[in-house]
């Protein structure tokens, strides 16, 4: 790399003499052009693809007012910002060739000595491109990259499969919920050679307030848009000024069941698409500060699953004081770990837990009798808690349901929330099986109308099935 006898070079003048455009074709990116502006769809902002594969590496390029050239990486939040953090996130996370960190040095000097290496190549080892970087245009306020997937949407009239499900044409009109449901348009050619259109149902997922990724269903479908930010995005409904409440639910289709079932005021919804990821919490932490929510409703699934999500959550949503973490997550038992100064609040859960276990232990007696030995049948529904270190303390849970829901509900009783969080459940194992049910009770023809709809959706019309996950 360089030399001791090199002048010393600055930041600033790595930016000022290294053009993005040139350092990413030289490294082996490749300019999309079917995925880049300028037009009214993709706007000002240009997408790269190392090796022309997206999966190895994708940036998007644009040009900041003040004429300098910046990037930003759609699936992660981190990776963004000038050529230094270019270089330097490239260091730090080895994605590609011809970035390589210098021995003994620290991050930033290898950052300066990777920029040197590419300044001092001969002109015809760097690939340059003087008509691209014409073509890329200051950004203007406003302008904001749209993926190829938004593009096919459209406004949600074809409301078929969401009525098939129970939800109402007045839910869906509900202002709460305009415009972050839309129809998502995809077509191709068949097998036999003829072509083919669908028009599914889409939730739009959005992270720091833009559109990264849609949810996608149909009648025995459900799956991601290409290139959709799922691991750190949420489905939201529209809030108002007087909005002070949030319930999550696992599914967009959950949120606009639990919304037709229960009409609360003042309140949005948030919906994760079947996945909690470390990410997503930290995204509706945002979400929640945001908005200026103060109470939060845990509405996810009545299913295993759906109650792991609830603890997942509560340690997401702890206080600052309290802070929580999953620690483990086994076949059959999680332990939860809690750092806390207040000895009182861990004596208060510990009690509780072992309440709850006197509870079990004298229900199994009951039925085996009192000189049956527990075994491992009970001991599977026990909860033992213990500490780790000062002032850290975890508690060991089954994975099973009751456990489950005694736990958290005592968690969030013990020990202070962010927010105030409570935890609600569906009768059914989700609250569409919950509204779908009160329409069979409550509107008997409004039920077999339903029933009729789902059978006309998930007929075959001689066209290729949908990809993707099943439900």
């Amino acid at each position: 790399m360089a030399s001791t006898t090199e002048p010393e070079l600055s930041f600033a003048q790595v930016k000022r003499e290294i053009n993005l455009v040139d350092l990413a074709l030289t490294l082996g990116y490749e300019h999309n052009r079917e995925k880049s502006g300028p037009n009214m769809e993709k706007g000002k902002f240009h997408v790269f693809d190392y090796r022309g594969n997206k999966n190895l590496d994708q940036i998007i390029i644009s040009k900041s007012p003040s004429g300098d050239y910046m990037y930003f990486n759609r699936q992660n939040d981190r990776d963004k910002g000038s050529v230094i953090d270019f270089i330097k996130f490239r260091l730090e996370n080895p994605l590609i060739d011809g970035i390589r960190p210098t021995p003994g040095k620290s991050i930033w000097g290898s950052v300066i000595d990777n920029a040197r290496q590419f300044m001092n190549l001969p002109p015809e080892q760097r690939r340059t491109s003087e008509n691209l970087q014409k073509t890329i245009a200051p950004i203007e306020r406003g302008d904001q990259y749209i993926p190829n997937f938004l593009a096919k949407t459209t406004p949600l009239t074809d409301t078929k499969y969401l009525n098939c499900r129970g939800i109402s044409n007045e839910t869906l009109q509900n202002p709460l919920f305009e415009n972050t449901v839309r129809n998502h348009v995809h077509e191709g050619i068949g097998k036999n050679d003829k072509p083919y259109k669908f028009v599914n149902t889409a939730f739009l997922q959005s992270h720091k307030n833009n559109i990264v990724g849609l949810e996608i269903k149909a009648q025995g479908f459900m799956g991601q848009a290409a290139n959709s930010l799922n691991s750190a995005a949420w489905w939201l409904s529209n809030n108002t000024p007087r909005t002070n409440s949030l319930i999550v639910t696992e599914s967009g289709i959950d949120s606009l069941s639990h919304y037709q079932l229960k009409k609360p005021e003042n309140t949005m919804y948030a919906s994760g698409s079947g996945e909690l990821t470390d990410n997503k919490i930290f995204e509706l932490k945002r979400v929640i500060q945001d908005k200026g929510i103060k109470n939060v409703k845990l509405g996810f699934d009545n299913d295993e699953q759906g109650h792991l999500f609830d603890t997942k959550m509560i340690a997401g949503l702890a206080a600052a004081i309290n802070p929580m973490t999953i620690e483990r997550n086994m076949p059959g038992l999680i332990t939860v770990t809690v750092t806390s100064n207040e000895q009182d609040q861990f004596i208060a859960l510990r009690t509780r837990a072992k309440e709850y276990n006197q509870r079990m232990t004298e229900g199994y007696q009951q039925v085996a009798g009192s000189n049956e030995p527990p075994g491992n049948t009970l001991n599977t529904e026990i909860i033992t808690a213990g500490k780790s270190a000062e002032n850290r303390f975890q508690f060991h849970v089954p994975k099973r349901l009751e456990t489950l829901a005694f736990f958290n509900k005592a968690l969030i009783e013990s020990f202070p929330m962010s927010v105030k969080l409570e935890v609600v459940k569906s009768q059914a194992k989700d609250w569409n099986d919950d509204l779908k049910e009160s329409l069979k009770t409550k509107a008997p023809q409004q039920a077999t109308t339903i029933a009729k709809a789902a059978s006309a959706a998930s007929e075959d019309e001689d066209t290729p099935r949908r990809r993707g996950m099943r439900m």
